[in-house]
């Protein structure tokens, strides 16, 4: 029996081990989504940002924001002699916000005289295309989910950081601590500790032209100085615009929910002899604590 696992969060398995013919595939759509899964699943880096509760009913969530005034009651606590009665903690309550589920989905072929043959070109292609698109739609929409909420806080959440080419242009010697890169990652968490927001960055997302420019900054040092600035991963991707990064306390920052798994139908158009595939997800993300995530500027 093949070995089989558990994808997360996309929610289906993969089976592995075995040799399938295109037309098995076309027959059994749930085989196409175990591939389409397995694939998107590779650079999947969402559910590191946002915690993965679970579903969503009713094709949206209502959920609570923190704002700088939630950090604290508007009425400290208070000495409370033997007998006495405590005092309210007044605490207030922000305005509900409403996130609607999105669909991501799209749909390919495969000819018959492909199906026939066993020629698997189509089918793989499309399933290798069809997976990358989803995966990077998500992450898309999770850079623009975050983007819309920095704006909307303002400069709370933004940090202007220094231009990281010129460290690896510049002697060492001619660099101060302040300039370099590891400067703008220590004064984030500085920034985070004296507005006492009780997070610890430990994420730092970035373009991959920020991520060559700290391996040639650092080479062999790089893991010690992430290490050293509370940094247990970097994750490079195009999706962050070069210049810029995030640094993310790990699964704090919201919530990623799915309404509907990645599932995929099958069907045959006799008029163009074309066996259609088409493939779909139902998730929903929103930012619950923006204070749990800090966007670096200017690097």
């Amino acid at each position: 029996m093949p070995a089989a696992n558990v994808s997360y969060p996309y929610g289906i398995p993969v089976i592995s081990g075995t040799t399938i013919t295109v037309d098995t595939m076309l027959n059994e759509p749930t085989r196409v989504t175990q591939a389409l899964s397995d694939i998107t699943l590779q650079n999947f880096w969402a559910d590191r940002v946002f915690a993965f509760p679970g579903g969503v009913e009713g094709g949206a969530v209502v959920f609570d924001q923190l704002t700088i005034n939630d950090l604290y009651t508007t009425r400290d606590v208070q000495n409370v002699e033997p007998g006495a009665e405590f005092p309210i903690l007044t605490i207030d309550r922000p305005t509900p916000l409403v996130a609607q589920v999105e669909k991501y989905g799209g749909k390919w072929f495969v000819t018959d005289e492909a199906r026939d043959r066993n020629n698997p070109q189509q089918l793989t292609q499309g399933i290798q295309k069809a997976a990358n698109t989803i995966n990077r739609k998500t992450h898309q929409k999770l850079v623009a989910i975050l983007d819309a909420t920095i704006t909307a806080f303002g400069g709370a959440l933004t940090m202007a950081g220094t231009d990281w080419t010129v460290g690896t242009t510049t002697a060492t010697s001619a660099l101060t601590p302040a300039g370099q890169a590891a400067g703008d990652l220590a004064k984030a968490q500085l920034v985070a500790d004296q507005a006492e927001l009780g997070v610890d960055y430990n994420l730092l997302i970035i373009n991959p032209l920020q991520a060559s420019e700290l391996r040639m900054l650092y080479g062999d040092r790089l893991a010690g100085i992430l290490s050293d600035n509370g940094i247990t991963e970097l994750i490079s991707t195009n999706r962050v615009t070069a210049g810029q990064a995030y640094l993310v306390a790990e699964g704090q920052v919201g919530e990623l929910r799915i309404e509907k798994a990645l599932d995929t139908e099958v069907w045959r158009a006799p008029e163009t002899q074309r066996t259609w595939l088409q493939s779909d997800v139902r998730p929903v993300m929103y930012v619950t604590n923006p204070y749990s995530m800090i966007k670096l500027t200017g690097i």
